[in-house]
């Protein structure tokens, strides 16, 4: 993620490295982004204990438009809360790489719904991109709706930030839904096996 030097130079002490990351959940209206953005930012927060801030956007109210909520999580106080470069992106929709995509830095992370998402040209080819069966992994828990909480499940694993039991618990606490597909949505997610997506972009 983003990385800041602290401490006065000249101090005799080594510096220590600010932990701060940018995270985006985007894909279209009625997916639950905001939800998940919402959950994540509890997990990060008050689970883990991390300064968090989220926010969330619109482009319309009605589901299908384009949606995204977004999480800046940092081990210092947040002085500027909006994600204008992720450092990981989760996409939900086609519609969240084609707006997205190109604002990507080398280094970003994202993970990619191997049914909604389609076309990753977009991407820049040092963006670190992995397809993820979260669409087909919802359906398997038994509701499509849950695809959010599947990806952060994902997103838990892939980064170390959160352990299974972290995670689980925000989502029991704050996820909407029934808690027990909620449950098991989640733990399916952690467990996925996430596939670079190499040979996938033009050159």
């Amino acid at each position: 993620g983003e990385a800041a030097a602290t401490g006065e130079a000249g101090s005799g002490q080594e510096q220590r490295r600010a932990m701060k990351t940018g995270i985006r959940i985007a894909g279209i209206g009625g997916q639950g982004l905001v939800s998940a953005s919402v959950v994540l930012a509890e997990a990060l927060g008050v689970v883990r204990d991390f300064q968090v801030v989220q926010t969330q956007f619109y482009a319309s109210n009605i589901t299908g438009g384009a949606s995204c909520g977004d999480v800046v999580v940092a081990d210092e106080k947040i002085t500027f809360p909006w994600v204008l470069e992720p450092d990981l992106l989760i996409a939900l929709a086609q519609d969240a790489v084609d707006g997205h995509g190109a604002k990507m830095r080398p280094g970003t992370v994202v993970i990619a719904d191997d049914i909604m998402v389609t076309d990753l040209t977009p991407f820049g080819e040092e963006v670190s991109v992995h397809w993820a069966s979260l669409t087909r992994t919802a359906d398997e828990v038994g509701s499509r709706r849950c695809a959010n909480i599947v990806a952060l499940g994902a997103l838990s694993h892939l980064t170390g930030l959160l352990d299974l039991t972290q995670v689980s618990k925000a989502v029991t606490s704050s996820a909407p839904g029934k808690p027990e597909t909620n449950c098991m949505a989640v733990e399916a997610g952690y467990a996925l096996k996430l596939t670079p997506a190499e040979g996938d972009r033009a050159t």
